[in-house]
């Protein structure tokens, strides 16, 4: 009996999480769906009528431009973070030296270093580098940033794998290479879907490096470019709520096809049988 009343203050708890979640996410879309004047108005009423021109003004405003440039560079993020977490993390878990626990250490040890107070040294050296300017400038923090929580996760799945996996791919005639790529990472997507959306988040969002490395227009991230919707005097907020949500699309297309996996990628990296 006792379990019950706890169990409905868990769901109500719950529900009220999901409230706070999802209302900035619905006042936004309906928000694009006005027009500045009855948003000014009346920011949290409901839209009399569909109005869909705010995301055509947030088009010719040239977000998709912003756009490309932010799916560009966090593909290229995800790409190199999983690679090296995954090859870094198999070769210490699977074939430890001397001196590798120091190795995963300063790793992990990353993970609690603020990665925006590097800001000033790493513009110093995108600079001499010539990459300022540059969307590639933005490459080497945001994978840096996010390698420390991916080796944590790949770390402590490659460790709980059994040892006869090893034993069966050497049996079967494959080298290091092979059993890398034959073996453990296809059991690894657990992982790498974690580590993808997490990564795609952290490089999709991420404003202070993207603003101060750029400025070119024709290479600026999606929230530097969302700033071109914001007047000196005046704000088109309807279409800045169109622009905001238009961007907020990839994202969470990412998370909801992927999210069946992120739970148990997350328990796999974390956990140590």
């Amino acid at each position: 009996m006792m379990k019950k009343p706890w169990k409905v203050l868990t769901y109500i708890i719950l529900g009220i999480q999901a409230v706070i979640t999802i209302y900035p996410l619905a006042w936004m879309i309906i928000g694009s769906l006005k027009d500045n004047i009855s948003f000014l108005a009346d920011p949290w009423a409901l839209p009399d009528k569909l109005r869909l021109y705010n995301y055509q003004v947030a088009w010719e405003e040239g977000i998709q431009n912003y756009m490309v440039n932010s799916i560009l560079i966090t593909v290229v993020t995800v790409c190199f973070v999983i690679l090296l977490s995954c090859t870094f993390s198999f070769m210490l878990a699977r074939f430890p030296f001397k001196g590798s626990g120091i190795l995963i250490g300063l790793f992990f040890a990353g993970m609690m270093i603020p990665v925006h107070c590097t800001l000033i040294p790493l513009y110093n050296m995108m600079n001499m580098a010539g990459l300022i300017d540059h969307l590639w400038a933005l490459l080497f923090p945001y994978v840096a940033s996010s390698l420390p929580i991916a080796v944590f996760l790949t770390y402590g799945h490659y460790q709980q794998l059994p040892k006869e996996l090893e034993e069966a791919a050497r049996i079967d005639g494959c080298s290091v290479t092979g059993m890398f790529f034959r073996v453990f990472l296809p059991l690894s997507k657990p992982v790498i879907s974690t580590i993808s959306i997490l990564t795609a988040l952290s490089a999709w969002n991420e404003f202070m490096f993207a603003n101060v490395f750029l400025s070119d227009p024709n290479q600026k991230t999606l929230p530097i470019g969302l700033l071109a919707l914001k007047g000196t005097y005046s704000t088109d907020y309807a279409a800045l709520c169109a622009a905001l949500t238009m961007s907020a699309v990839p994202i969470i297309l990412v998370y909801v096809l992927m999210s069946n996996k992120i739970q148990s990628g997350m328990v796999a990296g974390a956990v140590k049988s």
